[in-house]
């Protein structure tokens, strides 16, 4: 389960269709750019190459709102460097909230070492598009954030990158131990999608229900809205239709999309309740029983097109039935429809 709110959070992202995200070594500067100044969020570490994206942010938004901003950014460096207009990132991608107590210097330092690790440079220190660099330097930029890692690797401020390149050197000897990486893929939680320890999950959520408390009704009211339009056009239904509990096989089928998207967004259980007028057990139910009912193919590409601040940018209810390719999406897709039977859905060219 992917946890969400303020805090920091690794990424890793592939380009969209399998293509590469960089063409040129002018586009790796400029991506470097656009990471180093997102909205609200301040870079730790990142290394980058044609077909992926790795990064570490402390950021002061969710991360699907960073996500879009990255989006966003990287479609209009495409823009003007080509003068074509086209989807750079993949939809998909892993994000894990980091413990940057237990995970941080670990974290950053196995980043570091990725492209020594893929045999791409002989000494971590020589890969260009990496903020190893930036670790190592005195003056490091002023868009890189490194005290965080360098803090938690010393006790003074004296002497800290001499300290960073002395604790490469050890890594360097602790990976031809073979010494256990970290799990980038799932994280090293149990339950949830993170780098982190019990303690510090325990209390993230509970800062995230307080900042959920804060949310008005009016706020959590138009989040279901919007997920209940986006569910309805994906099923060529109109919202009436779909939120008709009367239809008890159709509504037990497709409202626990709409549930699922508002819990991805962090709205409580205790709150979609009143929204949905089901009780919370029926709804944990419908979680449960959710990846029998709909792919997880299905599931990601109506994840990745909800976005509730800009729908009508998505073309959302002005274009019914009309979806956003993907790269795992070709011209026509099947998609599931409210019987349980198979049916071909267009999808828009950009």
């Amino acid at each position: 389960m992917t946890l969400h709110g303020a805090g920091t959070y690794y990424f890793s992202v592939h380009g969209a269709k399998d293509q590469p995200i960089f063409n040129s070594v002018f586009e790796f500067e400029y991506g470097v750019q656009i990471l180093g100044h997102i909205k609200q969020t301040r870079l730790l570490a990142f290394v980058l190459d044609e077909h992926q994206m790795q990064f570490v942010l402390q950021s002061e938004r969710d991360w699907t709102e960073v996500m879009d901003d990255v989006q966003i950014a990287f479609d209009d460096m495409h823009e003007r460097c080509w003068h074509k207009r086209k989807q750079v990132l993949s939809d998909q991608g892993i994000v894990m909230l980091v413990d940057e107590q237990a995970y941080l210097a670990d974290l950053i330092i196995q980043l570091h070492r990725w492209p020594e690790t893929m045999r791409k440079v002989a000494d971590a220190s020589l890969y260009p598009w990496s903020s190893d660099q930036g670790y190592r330097a005195l003056t490091p930029p002023h868009w890189l954030h490194v005290e965080p890692m360098l803090n938690l690797l010393c006790n003074t401020r004296h002497n800290r990158a001499q300290r960073y390149e002395t604790v490469m050197q050890q890594s360097q000897q602790q990976v031809q131990a073979q010494r256990q990486a970290l799990d980038l893929q799932h994280g090293s939680h149990p339950t949830y999608q993170a780098l982190a320890r019990d303690g510090f999950i325990n209390q993230h959520l509970k800062r995230q229900a307080l900042a959920q408390a804060a949310r008005s009704d009016e706020d959590l009211r138009h989040m279901y809205n919007d997920a209940c339009q986006l569910v309805a056009e994906r099923f060529n239904l109109n919202v009436e239709q779909l939120i008709d509990s009367r239809n008890r096989r159709q509504f037990n089928r497709l409202m626990p999309i709409v549930v699922w998207l508002l819990q991805e967004r962090g709205a409580h259980l205790d709150d979609i309740t009143k929204l949905v007028g089901e009780d919370e057990d029926r709804l944990k139910l419908w979680l449960r029983n959710l990846p029998a009912d709909h792919s997880q193919t299905l599931l990601n590409k109506i994840a990745a097109l909800w976005s509730p601040n800009s729908l009508s940018a998505l073309g959302i209810g002005n274009e019914p039935d009309t979806v956003q390719e993907t790269e795992s999406q070709p011209a026509a897709v099947e998609a599931e429809s409210v019987d349980n039977t198979v049916i071909s859905e267009p999808s828009s060219q950009t």
